[in-house]
């Protein structure tokens, strides 16, 4: 039977076909030979060395590009370029087979490994590196020759390419993953190999790596491998990410995963590494995983690109399109977590590359992925989950402590907190590993105070950047006042340290550049803008020994536009001199935007003297954050007296009060910012003891203000709502 005739066959069992195994894949797995394998392996052995350095570099190449060539291809090609070594620069050479895909070539699929060898003691003279890593050469010269023999034509492009100098720090992936940012290309997916030929006991088993913020790659590979093969899926170690070619693609941004070896070679870098010691039924059975993969997104490609964008209003979804002529539209499914539980909220198929999910309660956390669905209504392996919120901000201030690892805050230091925001409803909360900070945390509380009291913290992490860009796209409100700002936000840096573009710290506190001075010491930190106080550090505290009431090892900073100083460091010591070398640097910066407003200080409230805190909490919150209206005081001759409970309360309350004269009585109930809220009474009583029940199930989280006026006599009480 004609190759042609097969694939024809096989096109009509694809229309009938619904779910489960590929019929056009399964063809093509047919034809993987672990004969073919071997012989591809036993030949690469066959050079003694395959060390980057070698002289013989280019003639294997060369041999990896004719065979390619032999297969019928005609666009296979040797991309050069330099590795430096010992103050000497070594030309190495990737093998790069192209297949250009038929209707949506400008949208690449990468499949390969590399083809350098290395061993102990001198791999100039023996490094047969069978497995490590001819294993994956043979895999991917099977699948180009299998793909041709059964003359599969692509909606995607494809490249097989195989690597040089991996051994050399991943220089071939490097230089591919470079070249592709230059031209601009839509990588879709970088399915990397290396050693998957040693499985001495014969398990089925296989790691594939499931790289942070490209999960959708695992996905995919993952369906194959099980719908596919003998093998079962476990996700690689995470601290060997970095040890294959993969690992460049991800660095630069591409989606990518890795199949290796379940059973680590014993063999590795040591002239054992030969194919006598491989497993070539296991190693064309990742090829055969490998292949799968690659072809399942010519029939059903994930949506990649996925983003989220959260409002007071809804939740919208968006990825990228596809030119893929398989393509029928999408399915947008929704969870109340990110590993299970996911439901599809859209009725029809979304045709649009976008989705707007208005059905979500306001302040909870919400995620999503979407599936492709082609032709045949069959769905694609998931793509990344995302995650958002239906913002709905309280009065209650959020109080984040930054912590170190499972640390909780010590009692002393929340109870100064407590004592500081005394008159300021707010919400204490302790980031550590136990307890992570969701965005719908966030999305309840306009006004956030983030707090760093130790030089020891666990650092920010990717998807908390998204959570905070996401609070102030929101247009919520932030203060930081702790040590290390610069080092939490970008991670391990030097100084003096210039904030990249973009970064949470240049785009919302206005930072352009941070420098601190260890040895400088800073007593108190004096206002640089009206209605700031001095800020005076507690005698009584001592951030180093010896040095009572003084905070050294603390940043000094340069804002950008619209960042404006607000604070100066104050030393006791002469600028001339290491302690007082920051004098007069600003350790204080504000922005007051209409979109969002945040101040920063480069050390905690909890060394300042008591009543200086509380003094700048209040400007902050009364007057920078907000415009709290002050409320009738309950002293003097003329005050009712007014009791709520219980208090707390969650969905009602109770009001108590008592008016001696029958009159015209008004009770309203205020939030935070002076806005009535509740109506309660407007009319007249002729009973001078009252009680009203009154629901509060409608307010969110936070305190409230309750005002009666009978006559020329008030009074107040507070009620705090809690959900």
């Amino acid at each position: 039977m004609k190759r042609t005739t097969i694939i024809v066959l096989a096109a009509i069992l694809l229309t009938i076909w619904s779910w489960g195994q590929n019929p056009v894949i399964l063809s093509c797995l047919e034809q993987v030979r672990s004969d073919s394998i071997r012989a591809t392996m036993e030949h690469l052995q066959s050079f003694g060395t395959r060390y980057a350095l070698s002289a013989n570099r280019k003639n294997i190449a060369t041999w990896i590009s004719n065979k390619f060539s032999s297969f019928g291809y005609p666009d296979v090609k040797l991309d050069s370029f330099q590795v430096a070594n010992n103050d000497s620069s070594y030309w190495q050479y990737n093998v790069v087979c192209t297949i250009t895909g038929a209707s949506s070539p400008g949208e690449i699929c990468i499949i390969g490994g590399h083809y350098d060898s290395y061993c102990e003691p001198d791999p100039f003279i023996a490094a047969p590196g069978a497995d490590d890593n001819g294993s994956a050469v043979a895999a991917t010269l099977e699948a180009a020759r299998v793909m041709k023999l059964m003359n599969f034509q692509p909606e995607s492009t494809i490249r097989f390419i195989l690597f040089a100098a991996e051994e050399l720090g991943l220089s071939g992936a490097y230089h591919q993953a470079n070249e592709s940012i230059e031209n601009g290309e839509d990588v879709r997916l970088v399915f990397n190999m290396d050693m998957i030929s040693s499985n001495p006991d014969s398990v089925n088993k296989v790691f594939l790596f499931r790289y942070r913020n490209v999960e959708s790659t695992f996905n995919i590979a993952s369906d194959a491998f099980r719908q596919y093969t003998n093998l079962s899926v476990f996700p690689g170690l995470p601290e060997m990410e970095y040890r294959s070619d993969s690992y460049a693609f991800w660095m630069k941004g591409f989606p990518a995963t890795w199949a290796f070896e379940y059973d680590f070679c014993p063999n590795y870098h040591t002239v054992a590494d030969i194919v006598s010691n491989c497993n070539m039924e296991y190693c064309a059975e990742i090829t055969k995983g490998a292949l799968a993969t690659i072809m399942e997104m010519q029939f059903r490609p994930f949506p990649p690109g996925i983003s989220s964008k959260s409002s007071s209003e809804n939740v919208t979804i968006r990825w990228k399109p596809t030119e893929n002529k398989h393509l029928s539209g999408y399915k947008v499914y929704r969870s109340g977590n990110d590993s299970a539980g996911f439901v599809q909220i859209n009725s029809a198929l979304v045709t649009d590359t976008f989705y707007v999910d208005q059905a979500v309660e306001t302040r909870k956390d919400y995620y999503y992925l979407v599936r492709l669905v082609n032709d045949l209504q069959q769905e694609s392996a998931a793509s990344n989950t995302v995650h958002g919120v239906r913002f709905g901000f309280t009065d209650t201030l959020l109080v984040v402590a930054c912590m170190k690892g499972q640390q909780t805050t010590p009692d002393s230091i929340r109870q100064f907190y407590a004592s500081v925001l005394d008159s300021i409803p707010f919400r204490w909360f302790d980031l550590n590993q136990l307890s992570p900070l969701t965005l719908g945390t966030l999305s309840q509380h306009r006004n956030t105070l983030w707090v760093i009291n130790s030089l020891e913290y666990n650092a920010i992490s990717d998807e908390m950047k998204g959570n905070l860009q996401s609070f102030f796209e929101n247009n919520g409100n932030m203060m930081f006042a702790g040590f290390s700002f610069s080092r939490f936000i970008n991670g391990s840096i030097g100084f003096p340290y210039k904030h990249p573009e973009s970064s949470i710290g240049r785009t919302y506190f206005k930072v352009d550049s941070t420098h601190k001075a260890i040895s400088s010491y800073m007593y108190q930190a004096y206002p640089d803008e009206d209605g700031y106080d001095t800020l005076r550090l507690d005698p009584a505290k001592a951030m180093k020994a010896g040095y009572p009431g003084e905070l050294n090892n603390i940043e000094v900073f340069i804002p950008v536009s619209g960042g404006n100083p607000v604070y100066r460091f104050d030393s006791k010591y002469d600028p001339g001199t290491p302690q007082g070398s920051q004098q007069d640097k600003i350790v204080g910066v504000e922005y007051m935007g209409d979109d969002f407003k945040t101040i920063l200080l480069s050390f905690p409230l909890y060394y300042l003297d008591t009543s200086d805190a509380r003094t700048i909490m209040k400007h902050v919150i009364r007057k920078k954050f907000g415009s709290l209206q002050d409320i009738p005081a309950t002293e003097g001759p003329g005050v009712l007296a007014v009791r709520v409970f219980p208090n707390p309360c969650k969905n009602e309350a109770t009001l108590s009060f008592s008016a001696p004269d029958t009159r015209q009585i008004q009770v309203q109930i205020y939030n935070l910012y002076g806005t009535k809220v509740i109506q309660l009474i407007n009319q007249r009583l002729d009973l001078e003891k009252q009680s009203i029940r009154f629901s509060t199930r409608d307010l969110p989280s936070g305190m409230y203000f309750i005002r009666l006026q009978a006559g020329s006599k008030t009074g107040t009480g507070k009620i705090v709502v809690v959900k």
